[in-house]
Order: structure tokens, then sequence, then C-alpha cells
């Protein structure tokens, strides 16, 4: 158990993922980024369950592990880490129970792919700085460099790495960069990395999600607000954009109240 009362569960398949709540308005399933796990959403999940607002969603963070696939094949390991999501939430959820699915930076194309699939459950989607479900191709000389990231599997070097990609470089924020990084295998950051980066073919057309999307943009220089604004929410039927000042690649880690404040709005809408 974590310090916010997130108790960390097993999927009959052997899923990993925390979970808080016991309130009966819904449930709220979290996907992290590269280099990020679950526990990342640990203070944004504490500031919705301390709130009033939002105390009533139960919610579930899902731990992404590493899949028979080659690295290669992007669309395919975006498929799987969608999957795992979607066991999470059918496993947990109720009987006619509303389901809202969350993802940052990667974890954004896998929550959309989910969220296609959940479509007979999910009544909302949240996007936080969202990597575009198409891909992000980078020059080869940045992958390299990304991918030399991959593989030092030192956590607190991994997570102080992640620093360069905020804007609130506190010693707050660094140490939730140090906490949130997971141990884990090369090949599964590997995989993590490059299935962003080649992305899906289904992000070339509009989204087949037709709940209610959020698109959270801040101050990040890697994904800028304009992409997030056109390529990535243009998507969407309506979708809604708000924003986290403040905070650059990782509202989550750097404005965990701002960030939960624009979630509660957006929940409060879905009711």
């Amino acid at each position: 158990m974590t310090d916010t009362g997130l108790t960390q569960h097993l999927t009959p398949s052997g899923v990993e993922y925390l979970q808080a709540g016991d309130g009966e308005t819904g449930l709220l399933v979290f996907t992290h980024g590269w280099r990020d796990s679950a526990l990342g959403w640990q203070w944004v999940i504490d500031e919705l369950t301390r709130s009033a607002t939002t105390a009533g969603w139960r919610v579930a963070s899902v731990q992404r592990k590493e899949v028979d696939r080659p690295e290669e094949d992007t669309a395919g390991l975006l498929e799987d880490f969608a999957s795992q999501v979607v066991e999470v939430a059918r496993h947990l959820a109720r009987r006619d129970e509303r389901v809202v699915i969350v993802g940052q930076s990667m974890g954004g194309p896998v929550a959309e792919l989910a969220a296609a699939r959940l479509s007979d459950l999910a009544v909302g989607l949240v996007l936080v700085n969202p990597a575009p479900l198409a891909g992000w191709p980078l020059p080869p000389d940045v992958v390299e460099m990304l991918k030399t990231g991959a593989r030092d599997l030192d956590r607190v070097t991994a997570g102080l790495s992640r620093t360069q990609f905020a804007a609130d470089r506190s010693d707050t924020a660094r140490l939730r960069l140090v906490i949130s990084t997971p141990t884990e295998t090369e090949r599964a950051s590997l995989q993590s990395l490059l299935s962003w980066i080649g992305g899906h073919p289904a992000g070339h057309q509009p989204s087949p999600v037709r709940a209610p999307a959020l698109v959270v943009v801040s101050d990040d220089t890697f994904f800028s607000e304009e992409m997030l604004r056109t390529t990535v929410a243009g998507r969407f039927s309506g979708a809604h954009v708000a924003e986290v000042r403040g905070a650059g690649h990782y509202p989550h880690l750097e404005r965990p109240a701002e960030l939960a404040q624009v979630m509660a709005e957006f929940l409060a809408k879905l009711e």
C-alpha cells in the first residue's frame, strides 16, 4: 500500500494495477508514459479521492508490462499495451459502471485504443500531453539518444534524466520523477519507447472514440501545444482542451493538484 491508500493487485492473467476508492460514481483507469509507472499517478489520485467533487470515483492505475512482440511492430505493441488496460477495466468494472480512461504521453495512444475497445463502458477519455497515435517520427540521432536512455536501468539516473522535459525542477518534482520511474527490463523500456515513436496506422484517421475527450496541454517543450490542439485533439469530435500552466511534460508530477482540478471539471460534465 502507498501513502495515498493505493493497494497493489493482479488480474487473473497477471496484469499489475494499483487501486483506491470504493465509491459508486464510476471507475477511472490510468495508464502511464515511457519511463513512468503506475505510481506516477498517485499524487493526482490522492487529489481526486480527497476531493468532495470526485471522491465517488474508484481508481485503478495500470502498470504496463513487457510483451512478447518485436520492438519494430509498434502498432502491435500499442495494441498489446491497450489490452492490459482493457483487461483491468473489465476485471474491475461493475455492472453498468461508467469508465473513464486516462493516459499521459505514450499512455495517450494506449488510452485511446483501450477506450475504443471499451466503447460499451467508456464514457470519457482524458489525454495528458499525449503522443500522437500515428507516431512521432524523430531524427535518427535523437532516436539513438533516447535508446541510450532507455538502456539506463538505474531508477535514480533515469528519473533525474527526465527532469530535462519538466518545467518545474524543484526538489519535490525531481523526487516524484525518481519515485515514479519503474524497475524494468531493457526490452520493456525499448518496447515502450519505440511504440510511441512508430505509432499506429489508426492515428491517421479520425478517432473511433465517441465518448467525450479531454486533451490537457501544458508548457511542454516536447509535444507542443499547437500539435496537441491540432494533430491530437483535431482527431476527436468536439474534444475539449484544458491548460495546466507551470508544468512541462509531466503535469501529473509537476502540478498534480491543478491537473486533478481540470479532470474534476471534465468528470462533472459527464454526470
